[in-house]
């Protein structure tokens, strides 16, 4: 069956060699991206409240992030749960990491995206042997859901159907301001962390996450500590 003209366009190759520069071509996309965003969204998201929207092309989950960032320039940490993360984007997380915008930075990424992917595996492997990723993850997953928590302790959850890397198809978003979902997402996400074989280890920042954030053991119930910390 031949390709449609659309499909041919945007025919892909996978990369022989790592990415090291963001090219003048992908700021502009980016910019582009948060623009369209900047367009539908004209308002700082408030607690409670969703915002659904139907979003096309050069928007992505990071440009979600970069949106966000417009509200709360410097954020504690992100949670990003993706099937796929591009060299581009993984060269952004990269930017943001080192001007400390960013805090800390884990990712869940699909099962086959380090045989898949293999140049961009390797650069998120590099970035985490120098510390500026604090865990990462690769799993049977398919859900892409950003977690950002703020410098004030605001709480976004970017919920969408698009991976962290451009395409031209139609996609939809959610952005919630909401303790409650964030809270969920991420016990449940860590929680998947421990029933796999990760490629590292991530016990000891689970417990610190749940000292520190929600309290003590013993304010989690039977069903939470059992998702966080695989115990009986």
């Amino acid at each position: 069956m031949s390709s449609s003209p659309l499909q041919a366009q945007f025919k892909k190759t996978r990369r022989k060699t790592a990415l090291t520069t963001i090219s003048t071509e992908d700021e502009m996309r980016r910019v582009y991206g948060v623009g369209e965003l900047n367009r539908v969204m004209t308002e700082k998201p408030t607690k409670g409240r969703s915002i659904h929207i139907l979003t096309g092309g050069n928007v992505d989950l990071l440009s979600h992030l970069i949106w966000v960032m417009q509200f709360w320039p410097k954020l504690k940490r992100v949670f990003l749960s993706a099937w796929a993360i591009s060299g581009v984007d993984i060269l952004w997380c990269k930017r943001l990491l080192e001007e400390k915008t960013i805090g800390t930075l884990e990712l869940l990424l699909g099962d086959i995206f380090p045989s898949k992917y293999k140049q961009e595996w390797a650069k998120l492997m590099e970035m985490y042997d120098a510390g500026y990723i604090t865990n990462i993850y690769n799993s049977s997953i398919h859900s892409k859901v950003m977690l950002i928590e703020a410098k004030d302790g605001t709480h976004i959850v970017i919920e969408s159907s698009a991976n962290c890397n451009m395409n031209p198809r139609v996609e939809q978003s959610c952005v919630t301001v909401s303790d409650e979902l964030f809270q969920f997402y991420d016990v449940y996400l860590h929680g998947i962390l421990d029933d796999e074989e990760a490629r590292y280890v991530w016990r000891k920042t689970a417990e610190q996450l749940m000292q520190t954030k929600y309290g003590t053991d013993s304010d989690l119930s039977d069903s939470e500590r059992t998702a966080l910390l695989g115990e009986d």
